[in-house]
């Protein structure tokens, strides 16, 4: 079976990404899990109890994020499973990819303008991604695919 894996803020400026994997899974007819990532090595100004504290509340905030996001999928007759995990981005993507056994990657391209990173970078990841675990890596912006990566070959 295919498996897409899906990582999202959550949040209403997700649902555009989100509505395009829910689609794109039934259209594959594929498994589709939801992923939500904190990060709170951000701040080494913070002592270790806040640090933890601040964790299990991100933790909990993905966990209900994600949940909106299930209900979605649910209510278009997708049943999608719901990862939290805290760490680097990318490490932790990368570590999911063969945990999972993904063939689909959706990632988000933030604006500009907004977002906490830039387009070059997220074009030079999903290519890095799809050539590393020989997947398809697909590119999105408010639900509008910019960019479909496969591995490139030798």
């Amino acid at each position: 079976m295919k498996i897409i894996l899906s990582p999202t803020r959550g949040g209403e400026k997700s649902y555009p990404n989100q509505d395009f994997a829910i689609q794109l899974a039934k259209e594959m007819d594929a498994k589709l899990i939801f992923l939500y990532v904190s990060d709170v090595k951000f701040d080494n100004q913070l002592s270790t109890p806040v640090l933890i504290d601040l964790a299990a509340e991100l933790e909990d905030m993905g966990a209900f994020l994600l949940a909106m996001a299930q209900e979605r999928a649910s209510k278009s007759g997708i049943k999608a499973d719901i990862v939290v995990r805290s760490g680097t981005f990318r490490e932790l993507v990368e570590t999911l990819i063969p945990q999972y056994e993904v063939s689909t990657l959706v990632l988000g391209s933030s604006n500009e303008d907004s977002g906490h990173t830039s387009n070059d970078y997220m074009q030079q990841l999903s290519q890095a991604l799809a050539d590393a675990h020989i997947i398809e890596v697909l590119l999105l912006r408010d639900g509008q695919l910019l960019n479909e990566f496969k591995a490139a070959k030798n």
